[in-house]
């Protein structure tokens, strides 16, 4: 379990969710994790827990969509802790816009413009902080950056235009960064899931304050349905993101995993 010992990792959306999953997964097997996002407070209650079990764990504050938020994390965590050995590209950048009707709908009928703004502030949201660790990476000598993005890049799902476009384009630009990146020693591999439970995505659809469109909902009533393996928890993305930040990876790099718990299969 200590397969990350001596390692440091940054985690973007790591106050909650999915973010805080990998977190836990990451310090559980050694590493120093910095968790990264807009809310302090979620953060403290996060950092509370980590602690509790023994992680060393901080937070940095910083929106994905700045590329100067993303290069003062990557900065200041190198600063903190000599270095920086893993990213994980986990926060979206708006993923209540990428839930409105007008955005995740029929083709014929969806905003192309907002569209297109959420495909961009996504695409930002991953590709700003891995760009920003490149240089500590280099650094070390090696390197691991990992992309949580959706399924629906790799299966298409009807209503899922926007979604498609960005994790689509995401699932293929990690592939030309891995080639770029792969005679140094810097791994770059993606996962990407679909219905995760205890997550903000999950809230957004079952939660009280649920303001999703029934098609929306009927979406995830039917994956829940057709998960062999049941749904997955954060942990359990958490556990595939640990496997490809440690040195078990260490000859994996232009990846695309789906921990879909049977789902989906490729």
């Amino acid at each position: 379990m200590n397969s990350l010992e001596g390692k440091v990792a940054i985690v973007t959306g790591g106050t909650g969710g999915i973010g805080k999953g990998i977190a836990a997964q990451l310090a559980a097997r050694g590493a120093t994790v910095v968790i990264s996002g807009r809310s302090a407070e979620k953060a403290a209650a996060v950092l509370a827990e980590l602690r509790r079990s023994g992680a060393t764990v901080d937070f940095l504050p910083g929106d994905v969509r700045s590329k100067a938020d993303m290069e003062a994390l990557a900065a200041e965590t190198a600063s903190r802790y000599g270095g920086i050995d893993i990213v994980v590209a986990n926060a979206g950048g708006n993923d209540t816009e990428a839930r409105a009707p007008e955005v995740r709908g029929a083709f014929v009928s969806i905003n192309l413009a907002r569209v297109a703004g959420v495909v961009a502030e996504n695409t930002l949201a991953k590709l700003y902080p891995a760009q920003a660790v490149v240089p500590y990476l280099r650094e070390r000598g090696s390197g691991s950056i990992i992309f949580v993005t959706s399924e629906g890049g790799r299966v298409p799902t009807p209503g899922q235009t926007a979604v498609s476009t960005f994790a689509g384009g995401l699932i293929r630009a990690s592939k030309v960064i891995a080639r770029e990146l792969a005679r140094e020693r810097i791994r770059v591999n993606c996962v990407c899931v679909t219905v995760v439970r205890d997550s903000p995505s999950w809230d957004a659809v079952f939660g009280e304050e649920s303001k999703v469109s029934d098609h929306h909902r009927k979406q995830y009533e039917k994956i829940i349905a057709g998960c062999p393996l049941g749904v997955a928890a954060p942990s359990d993305i958490g556990h595939v993101v640990a496997f490809l930040a440690s040195d078990e990876a260490a000859y994996l790099t232009g990846a695309t995993l789906s921990p879909t718990g049977g789902l989906t299969m490729h």
